[in-house]
C-alpha cells in the first residue's frame, strides 16, 4: 500500500479524491433508484426499463459536450450549473411520477436530467494528471497509481451504492434514493470544485496550443472507445445474467452478494495490478488481460452449480478493474492535455453505452433460453474486446504519446475506471 499512500501525499491529492468520491456516489444509486422508483409506482418493468435508460444514455452523449467545456473553462466555471440542472431535472421527475404527469413528459426530464449529469470521474483523474505533473516529470511512476487509486475508488462506490439505493427504497420510501442522491451530488461537486488549487488550468480555444478538433477525431481514440463500448457490454450482461441464474437456483437472494463478489475481486485486482511495473507496452497489456477476461468467462454459459459461478465470478472479478485501467490509461495518450476530460469521458461514455446494451441483449436472450445464453453475450462481448486490441495494436502503438525512456529503476504507473483516467506517462512501456 506504500505507493497509494505516497500519491495521496501530493498537495490537495487527499481532499479532491475524497470529496470526489462523494460527487461520484450518485451514479451507482440514480440509474437504480430510476428503475426501482418507476417499477414500483407503475408496476412495469418496461416502463422502467426506459426511464432508467432515458437517464443513462442522455447522460453518456451529455458528458461528451459538457466535458469539453470543462476542458475550455474549467470546472469551477461548469461543473456547478451541471450538477445543479441534473438535481433540478431528478426532482421534477419525481414530481411528474408522483402526480401522474404523463410518461412522456417523465421520461423527457428524467432525459434532461442525464443530459446535465457532470464527469466528476474524469474531473478527479484530470486533477491527479495536474497535481503530480506539475510536481515532478511526466515520466513519474506515480500516475498510474493515482489512477488505479481512482478506479479502486469507484468499485467501492459500486459495491456500496446499489445497496444503499435498495435499502432506501424499500425500508423508507420508493424516491428516498433518487431524493439522497441529489443530496450527495450538490454537496460533493460544489466542495469539489471550491478546492481550486488542484484544479486543471483551462484552455480556452483562443490560447490553446492544440489544434481546435474533437479528441473523438485523434488517431486511436474510435478504437478505445469501441474496447470500452465491448467491456461495458461484459459487464452488463453479466450482472442481468448472474440475477437469472440465481433465480433460476431458487436463490434470488444470491445476486446481491456474488455482484459484490465481482466488485471485491475487482477492487483487489486492481490494486495489484496498480502498483505494479510491467516492461510490456500498454497496446500489448490490453491484448493480454481481454485474452485473459474472455478465458475466464468462457466457463460461464454451461456452469450450473452455484459453487462454479462464485468461483468464476471472482476470478474473472480480479481482471475487470485491470482491463478498464489499461483501456483508459491509453485513451488518456492518445489525446492532448488540453482536451483530456473530453477524452476520457467518450472512453466513460462508451462504458455506459455498452453496459446498456449488453443489459438489453443479455436480458432479451435470458427471456428466449435462460442465463446461459445471457453469459454467452459476456463471452461474445469479452472475444470482442479481445478482437479490437488484437485489430488495433499497431496503430495504438504508433498513436500514443511519446514521452521518451523512463528513468532506470522507475516503475512506470497508468491507470482505470468504471470512470476515465488522465495524466501523461514517460513511456509506452510499464
Amino acid at each position: 500500500m506504500s505507493s497509494y499512500r505516497e500519491v495521496l501525499r501530493e498537495p490537495g491529492a487527499l481532499a479532491f479524491s475524497a470529496t470526489g468520491l462523494v460527487a461520484r456516489l450518485p451514479m451507482a444509486m440514480v440509474g437504480l433508484g430510476i428503475l426501482l422508483f418507476t417499477s414500483g409506482s407503475t408496476g412495469s418493468y418496461g416502463l422502467a426499463g426506459v426511464m432508467s435508460a432515458a437517464f443513462s444514455l442522455s447522460a453518456a452523449v451529455g458528458m461528451i459536450m459538457s466535458s469539453r467545456l470543462v476542458d475550455r473553462l474549467g470546472q469551477h466555471k461548469v461543473l456547478g450549473w451541471l450538477i445543479t440542472g441534473e438535481s433540478l431535472g431528478l426532482a421534477l421527475f419525481i414530481t411528474s411520477m408522483e402526480l401522474n404527469w404523463p410518461y412522456a413528459l417523465s421520461a423527457a426530464l428524467v432525459a434532461g436530467a442525464g443530459a446535465c449529469s457532470p464527469a466528476i470521474g474524469p474531473a478527479v483523474r484530470a486533477r491527479w494528471t495536474y497535481v503530480i505533473s506539475r510536481a515532478e516529470s511526466t515520466s513519474s511512476p506515480k500516475l498510474r497509481t493515482a489512477f488505479a487509486l481512482e478506479s479502486i475508488v469507484e468499485e467501492v462506490i459500486f459495491t456500496v451504492g446499489p445497496l444503499i439505493t435498495a435499502w432506501l427504497a424499500i425500508s423508507v420510501a420508493l424516491p428516498a434514493p433518487i431524493i439522497l442522491a441529489i443530496v450527495i451530488g450538490l454537496t460533493g461537486t460544489f466542495l469539489l470544485i471550491r478546492l481550486r488549487g488542484t484544479e486543471p488550468t483551462p484552455s480556452p480555444v483562443h490560447k490553446s496550443h492544440e489544434p481546435h478538433t474533437s479528441a473523438f477525431r485523434h488517431p486511436g481514440i474510435v478504437l478505445m472507445i469501441f474496447a470500452a463500448i465491448t467491456t461495458g457490454a461484459i459487464f452488463g450482461s453479466f450482472e442481468v445474467a448472474l440475477v437469472a441464474f440465481t433465480a433460476e437456483l431458487g436463490a434470488p437472494g444470491l445476486s446481491g452478494p456474488l455482484l459484490a463478489a465481482w466488485a471485491s475481486t475487482s477492487m483487489f485486482g486492481g490494486l495489484w495490478f496498480g502498483s505494479r511495473h510491467f516492461r510490456a507496452p500498454l497496446a500489448n497489456q490490453l491484448v493480454v488481460i481481454t485474452a485473459a477476461l474472455t478465458i475466464g468467462l468462457l466457463a460461464t454459459p454451461f456452469l450450473s452449480s452455484l459453487f462454479a459461478i462464485s468461483l468464476t465470478t471472482m476470478i474473472s472479478g480480479a481482471l475487470v478493474a485491470p482491463v478498464l485501467i489499461t483501456i483508459f490509461s491509453l485513451a488518456e495518450r492518445l489525446v492532448p492535455n488540453a482536451q483530456l476530460t473530453e477524452g476520457l469521458t467518450l472512453i466513460n461514455s462508451g462504458l455506459t453505452v455498452g453496459f446498456s446494451l449488453g443489459v438489453a441483449l443479455g436480458g432479451y436472450v435470458i427471456d428466449g433460453g435462460g442465463a446461459g445464453h445471457g453469459f454467452a453475450v459476456g463471452v461474445s462481448a469479452a472475444a470482442a474486446a479481445f478482437l479490437v486490441a488484437c485489430l488495433g495494436q499497431k496503430r495504438l502503438r504508433g498513436a500514443v504519446k511519446d514521452y521518451g525512456p523512463s528513468p532506470p529503476t522507475t516503475a512506470l504507473n497508468t491507470e482505470p475506471i468504471p470512470g476515465p483516467a488522465p495524466g501523461s506517462f514517460a513511456s509506452d512501456d510499464m
